[in-house]
């Protein structure tokens, strides 16, 4: 079944890219240069810090670390993050 959007489009500003470590995200009120009418309420782009996760070489060092099968972990040998297997 279709469904009908409408999208209303905005321009992009650099106050648009604040961000926040609140999962469930946050709002700012901001003066935006060449904004008509201010100040706008931004939503500021939720992220995760990589400090976050569990730092190990392997899959065995991500297990004595706790990390439990399927949980996420930082790999220090590839530099980025995996998905325990083992």
């Amino acid at each position: 079944m279709a469904a009908d959007i409408t999208l209303t489009p905005r321009l992009l500003y650099l106050e648009d890219l604040a961000t926040t470590s609140n999962a469930s995200g946050e709002t700012a009120s901001v003066t935006v240069l060449g904004e008509a009418v201010n100040p706008v309420t931004l939503n500021k782009i939720p992220v995760v810090l990589l400090t976050d996760f569990t730092q190990a070489a392997n899959d065995g060092a991500a297990a004595t670390a706790g990390v439990t099968v399927g949980e996420v972990y930082y790999s220090t040998t590839l530099s980025n993050l995996k998905t325990r297997m083992t």
